[in-house]
This record gives C-alpha cells, sequence and structure tokens, in this order.
C-alpha cells in the first residue's frame, strides 16, 4: 500500500489541496460555513491512472470483506465505484451502482376561513400550484409544493442488484458527512447490507467516523482537518471582505448572490 506522503503528494500534485483563501462550503444542517482552505475533488477525478491508483488502495484495503457491491452517489462517486469494483472484481464479479440525488417535496396547503362552499375552477402551474375557487371566484384553497431538502435513491434498478448483498459505499471528499449518510439510508432502504465506507478524502478532522455514520468501518486515503466558521462568525470575511470569497470553487457565487452582491 502507498505511504500517506505518498497519497498527499497525488492530491498535490493535482492541486486538489487549496490553502490559504476565502471559499464558501455546501450548506450543513446547521447553516453555512465559510474556510481558508478547499479540497477539489475534481481536480483529482480527470486524471485517470491517479484516480486508478488511489482507487487500488481502497480495494486493498476492503480486500477479503465478501463485499459484492460498491455504491457511489452521483456525481464524484461513480467514477470511484467503477474503478474500485475493478480491482475488487478477482476470483468473482463486483457490480458498480450509484445512488441518484432527489429532490424532497412536500405539500403545502393553505384554507381561508370558509371552507364551505365547492369549487368549480381548480388551476395548476407546472405542477406545483394549485388554486381551488368557489363559483364568485373567491379562493377556496392554495396547494402548492415545495422543495425541503434531497435524498439519495437507488434507481434504474439498482436497488434490486443492492438487496441482500453486501454493499461498501465510495465517496471523493467527506465534509459533513450527509451525502455518504443520505446514501447509506439508500442501500439500506433496498435491502442491502453497508460493510463500509471508503473515501479519498476525509477533511471532517475526524468529526465523522465510522460511529457518525453508523458502519463498520470509515476508511480514508487522506484525513485533513481544516478550521471552519460559522457564515455569520467567519473570520476571512472580517479580515478581507465577502468579495474575497472564491466564486469558482464551493458555493462562492451563491454566497453573493444572497449577499445582493453577484
Amino acid at each position: 500500500m502507498l505511504l500517506g506522503i505518498e497519497i498527499k503528494k497525488i492530491f498535490s500534485d493535482a492541486n486538489a489541496i487549496i490553502p490559504d483563501d476565502h471559499f464558501v462550503y455546501a450548506k450543513k444542517i446547521d447553516g453555512w460555513y465559510h474556510g481558508h482552505a478547499y479540497v477539489n475533488k475534481d481536480a483529482i477525478c480527470p486524471h485517470i491512472r491517479a484516480l486508478s491508483v488511489l482507487c487500488r488502495e481502497i480495494a486493498i484495503h476492503f480486500y477479503g470483506q465478501g463485499i459484492e457491491v460498491i455504491v457511489g452517489p452521483t456525481v464524484g462517486g461513480v467514477a470511484l465505484a467503477q474503478w474500485v469494483a475493478h480491482y475488487l472484481d478477482a476470483k468473482r464479479e463486483v457490480l458498480a451502482v450509484y445512488a441518484d440525488e432527489e429532490d424532497v417535496i412536500e405539500e403545502m396547503l393553505w384554507l381561508p376561513p370558509d371552507k364551505t362552499e365547492k369549487p368549480v375552477l381548480e388551476l395548476s402551474v407546472h405542477g406545483a400550484l394549485s388554486i381551488s375557487v368557489t363559483p364568485d371566484f373567491r379562493i377556496r384553497k392554495i396547494t402548492s409544493q415545495v422543495k425541503t431538502g434531497t435524498r439519495r435513491v437507488l434507481k434504474r434498478g439498482y436497488d434490486k442488484i443492492v438487496s441482500g448483498k453486501r454493499c461498501l459505499i465510495v465517496e471523493d471528499v467527506i465534509n459533513s458527512g450527509l451525502t455518504v449518510e443520505k446514501t447509506i439510508k439508500a442501500v439500506n432502504t433496498a435491502g442491502g447490507i453497508v460493510v463500509g465506507v471508503g473515501c479519498l478524502c476525509n477533511r471532517s478532522g475526524g468529526r465523522v467516523n465510522a460511529q457518525t455514520l453508523a458502519v463498520p468501518e470509515l476508511f480514508s486515503l487522506l484525513d485533513l482537518d481544516m478550521q471552519m466558521f460559522r457564515e455569520e462568525d467567519c473570520q476571512i470575511c472580517k479580515e478581507r471582505g465577502i468579495e474575497s470569497v472564491r466564486t469558482d470553487l464551493g458555493k462562492g457565487k451563491e454566497f453573493l448572490a444572497r449577499m445582493g452582491k453577484a
């Protein structure tokens, strides 16, 4: 197996670790966070030889555990799933599938005080809004569909492939662990057995681990602890101004739009 210094060099050669700048990370459950450093997973994936070597290391670690299916979340986990399955596919076939992201939609209903009259007309706008009115065209009720989050789903018949199988989940970079948690839930829902999680980089500083993910094992090729600031307390914003946010990586562009600076 490769030494930690060799793995870090692969990331460094691909310019995948960017220090001393201003980044906005993906939203967590408790809000938005900023930080000085960024792990650019998209800088690694185009380098097929490097990605192949890294995935081989994950496969070596989990070799002999009877893994039958590799599951990666879209988009970054797709290539990883293919490569890790390739290296585990020795004596018997190991399959590779992926979990799609799907919006979680909740229906919101508004009813005016008077609900006694029957509606005679219903209007729909792109299937997201329904307005029900009375004969004199007073609004009786309004029903709308609101996105409240996302989840991971095994589509395309992958749920049947996963059912009853020993599954390894692979991910490129773990930040909050939310994507992995959703993928684990998708596998569990399909009746699969999660035997572990393998990732290229865990940049949570150990805050995301096997126990927090409720899996037997979390294996990471590169472990980093990158300091983060809650958006309202961001030291970088105070020192450099919000205009210093990088917009080419992370969620900087969305941040500036929210702040009315886009």
